[in-house]
C-alpha cells in the first residue's frame, strides 16, 4: 500500500504515475475507438449533406470535424451524436484508468487492464449519468425559475406581489442553482475517479460531488489547479523529449537518406493534423515547429510515397501516446485528489476498504461455518456416545 501525505504533498507523484504502459495503452484503446466511431458519424453527416469523399479527404484530411452549425437537419443530429459518443468513450477510459491507479495505490501492482475494463462495465453507469443527474437537477431549478416567472407575468396584479413576496425563497433557490452549477463541474472532473475507485453508482457521484463542493472547497480548487498545472508541465516535458528523439532520428538517419527522409516526411505531414502555431497556447511549444517545418522540395517515387504514408500513421500513433499520457496523468490525479478528499471530509482511508471485486468470497464466514460444521459433529458424536451409554446400562439391569 502508497504511504500518502493525505495533502497537495501526493500530487506530485500524478505526473510520475501517469507514465504507465498499462494507462497509456487503455487511453491508445479509447481514443482509437473514440476517433473511429467519431469520424464515421462525422464522415455519414458530411456525405448525407451533399459532399463527396474526396472533398472531405481534402479538407479535414484523416481528421474531419463535426460542424452541425454547417450541414443542419439530420447530419448535424450525427455530428451531436459523434461529439457525445466520443466524450463518453473518453469518461469510461478515464475511469479505467483511476481504477488501475487506485489499486496500484493500495499496493497491487499485478492489477490488469482486463479486471480494470471489467469493473468499469459493470459500473459504467456512475460515470455516465452520475453528471447527467447533476445537469438534472440544475434544468429543474431553471424550469421552476421559469414556471414562476410565467405565473407571475400572466397572473394580473397579483402575480407580481406574489413574486415580490416570495423573493426571498427565489433567491436562495436560485443560488442553489448557482451552487448546482460548481457541483456539476465537480461531477465532470471526479467522477471517473469516483466510479473508479469503489464502483460507486450515480447517485454516490451525485452525493459526493456536493459533499466535495460544500466541505471541501478551497481545497477541492486548489488541488485541481496544482493537478492541471502538473500535468502541463509533465506534457511540455514528454513532447520536448519526443521532439529531441524526432531530430535525432532525422540527424542520424538523414545523413544517409537524405532525399528519401525528405519525401517521406512531406508525405507524412499531409496525414497529421493542421497546426495553427499562431494560436497563443502553442507558443508554449516552439520546438515543435521543427516538425511541421518547411522541408526541400523533391520528387518522391512510389515506394517513398508509400513510406511516408506509414511514416504518417506512425506519427499519428505517437501523437496519440502523448495525449494518452494527458489523460492518464490527469486520471492519476484525480484518483489522488478523491482519495485525499474523502480522508479530509470523511475520515476514511479508501486504500484500507475491502476491494469491491471480492466481497463474495468471506473467509471469516466459511471458517465460523467450518466451525459451527466440526461442533455440530462433535455433538452428534457425543449424543451417540450418551445413547449408547444408556442402553448398555438398561441392558445390564
Amino acid at each position: 500500500m502508497a504511504s500518502l501525505y493525505f495533502d497537495i504533498r501526493d500530487l506530485f507523484s500524478a505526473v510520475r504515475m501517469g507514465w504507465s504502459g498499462k494507462k497509456i495503452w487503455a487511453g491508445l484503446c479509447g481514443l482509437f475507438i473514440a476517433y473511429f466511431v467519431y469520424s464515421a458519424l462525422v464522415v455519414v453527416g458530411y456525405v448525407m449533406s451533399g459532399m463527396t469523399g474526396s472533398e472531405l479527404l481534402h479538407t479535414y484530411g484523416l481528421f474531419p470535424g463535426a460542424a452541425p452549425d454547417k450541414v443542419g437537419g439530420l447530419p448535424a443530429i450525427l455530428h451531436l451524436v459523434a461529439m457525445v459518443v466520443a466524450a463518453v468513450v473518453l469518461f469510461l477510459t478515464t475511469s479505467v484508468m483511476c481504477k488501475v491507479t487506485y489499486q496500484q495505490l493500495r499496493g497491487d501492482d499485478f492489477y490488469t487492464l482486463g479486471e480494470a475494463f471489467g469493473f468499469i462495465r459493470k459500473h459504467w453507469g456512475g460515470v455516465v449519468f452520475g453528471p447527467i443527474a447533476c445537469f438534472a437537477l440544475l434544468v429543474l431549478f431553471l424550469v421552476a425559475g421559469m414556471i414562476i416567472g410565467w405565473l407571475a407575468g400572466v397572473i394580473p396584479a397579483v402575480g407580481e406581489i406574489a413574486f415580490a413576496i416570495g423573493f426571498i425563497p427565489i433567491f436562495f433557490a436560485a443560488l442553489v442553482a448557482v451552487f448546482i452549477v460548481f457541483a456539476i463541474i465537480a461531477s465532470i472532473l471526479l467522477a471517473p475517479a469516483i466510479v473508479g475507485t469503489v464502483g460507486e453508482d450515480a447517485l454516490e457521484v451525485v452525493i459526493q460531488s456536493f459533499s466535495v463542493c460544500w466541505s471541501q472547497p478551497w481545497r477541492s480548487a486548489l488541488y485541481l489547479v496544482w493537478l492541471g498545472i502538473s500535468v502541463y508541465v509533465g506534457t511540455v516535458i514528454l513532447s520536448g523529449l519526443m521532439t529531441l528523439a524526432l531530430g535525432l532520428i532525422g540527424w542520424a538517419c538523414g545523413m544517409f537518406m537524405d532525399e528519401k527522409l525528405v519525401g517521406m516526411l512531406q508525405i507524412a505531414q499531409g496525414y497529421l493534423p493542421s497546426v495553427d502555431f499562431s494560436t497563443p497556447i502553442l507558443h508554449a511549444y516552439p520546438e515543435m515547429k521543427t516538425i511541421w517545418s518547411d522541408l526541400a522540395e523533391t520528387q518522391p517515387n512510389a515506394s517513398v510515397i508509400w513510406s511516408g504514408r506509414i511514416l504518417g500513421i506512425m506519427l499519428v500513433m505517437l501523437t496519440g501516446v502523448l495525449l494518452s499520457y494527458v489523460q492518464a496523468a490527469f486520471a492519476s490525479g484525480t484518483t489522488l485528489i478523491y482519495v485525499i478528499l474523502r480522508k479530509k471530509k470523511d475520515d476514511e482511508n479508501m486504500l484500507e476498504w475491502e476491494d469491491p471485486d471480492f466481497t463474495n468470497f468471506d473467509f471469516d464466514g466459511e471458517d465460523e461455518a467450518t466451525s459451527e460444521d466440526s461442533d455440530s459433529t462433535e455433538g452428534g458424536t457425543a449424543n451417540e456416545e450418551n445413547a449408547a451409554g444408556g442402553s448398555d446400562s438398561s441392558a445390564e439391569k
